[in-house]
């Protein structure tokens, strides 16, 4: 009898644990494994756009406001911007072409060769993270289109810190994966990728090829063959795509411009100095943001961060921003 009891218990869980792993098994018939997504709840996101925001402004009042400052800019001259840096307990990384500007300040440059540390971001007591488009220089201060964004995020400072931790040892253009790609902030989705490590063209074309209804994209330098193609591809599925290049870089053969400009609605900017955002928003939903250009040197050579935002709040005042690029730009 009790042979009998303990032949139907081994049954019973053979049949549980079989049954967990055909609920957890994909397609294919490997076993998914899921791990918990970090969530937390914080103040509103601050979305800035450049020059009418006064970004560099609201760089130094930031860097002014803070105890602890870690900043990775691809270019630096902006003199409040500096001032407030060396009155402070900070850390920089420059790309060596922007040394020359920054001579009397401490600082670590990544070493010339075929990339660049691309990026813009500063990290404020472990805690706050600043990101985005914009180089803190004067052109960038008070002629060109850029973006910026701020966030109190310990999960997102985290993943920035521990990336100046990678370029400030001497690892350039290679690291780790991100530690939390994937964070729940307020209810809504972020994704957070640094290149090349994490493949941030593939997590673009991923969220691109999601699109339903729109696209609307504002391109410096837009170069990738791919995100051209998909791009391309979802207007004639009738997605409505529409684009706004710098006219310096869409003249270029190598520019996806001509490749868009006869299937979808594309421009090239009028305004007195770049358009250097490197933005899409997809469904009034997503926004794609931060230093990455969609181009191949961006994705595999250099230092850079994307930032994926699912908040139809963000999509809206960035969509704000489009409007106001597409009115200062040319049709095709």
């Amino acid at each position: 009898m009790k042979i009998k009891h303990r032949l139907l218990m081994f049954v019973v869980v053979f049949i549980a644990v079989f049954a967990i792993w055909f609920v957890y098994s994909g397609i294919t018939g490997a076993v998914v494994f899921y791990t918990e997504i970090p969530n937390e709840s914080g103040t509103e996101i601050q979305a800035y756009f450049c020059p009418r925001d006064n970004c560099g402004e609201k760089l130094s009042n930031l860097i002014n406001s803070a105890q602890e400052v870690e900043c990775a800019f691809y270019n630096l001259n902006l003199k409040n911007v500096k001032d407030a840096l060396k009155s402070k307990n900070y850390k920089l990384i420059v790309d060596s072409d922007g040394e020359k500007y920054i001579s009397e300040m401490d600082y670590l440059a990544r070493p010339e060769g075929s990339g660049l540390m691309h990026n813009k971001f500063c990290i404020f007591n472990n805690q706050t993270i600043f990101t985005g488009s914009f180089n803190p220089t004067k052109a960038q201060d008070t002629i060109d289109a850029n973006n910026i964004l701020v966030i109190n995020s310990k999960y997102l400072a985290e993943n920035y810190l521990a990336e100046f931790r990678e370029m400030e040892n001497g690892w350039f253009a290679s690291g780790e994966k991100t530690p939390n790609e994937k964070i729940i902030y307020d209810g809504e989705l972020i994704e957070n990728y640094f290149c090349p490590e994490d493949s941030c063209a593939e997590h673009l074309a991923e969220v691109l090829k999601s699109a339903k209804s729109e696209i609307k994209f504002m391109t410096f330098s837009f170069t990738h063959d791919n995100i051209g193609t998909i791009l391309a591809d979802k207007a004639k599925e009738g997605v409505e795509v529409k684009g706004a290049f710098d006219k310096s870089q869409a003249s270029s053969q190598y520019s996806e411009f001509w490749q868009l400009k006869n299937i979808t609605e594309v421009k090239t900017d009028t305004m007195k100095g770049l358009l250097h955002h490197k933005v899409f928003i997809i469904d009034r939903d997503i926004v794609a943001t931060g230093s990455f250009n969609p181009t191949k040197n961006a994705d595999t050579k250099n230092d850079e961060n994307l930032l994926i935002i699912h908040s139809p709040a963000i999509a809206e005042k960035y969509l704000e921003e489009f409007e106001f690029v597409w009115g200062n730009e040319t049709a095709a």
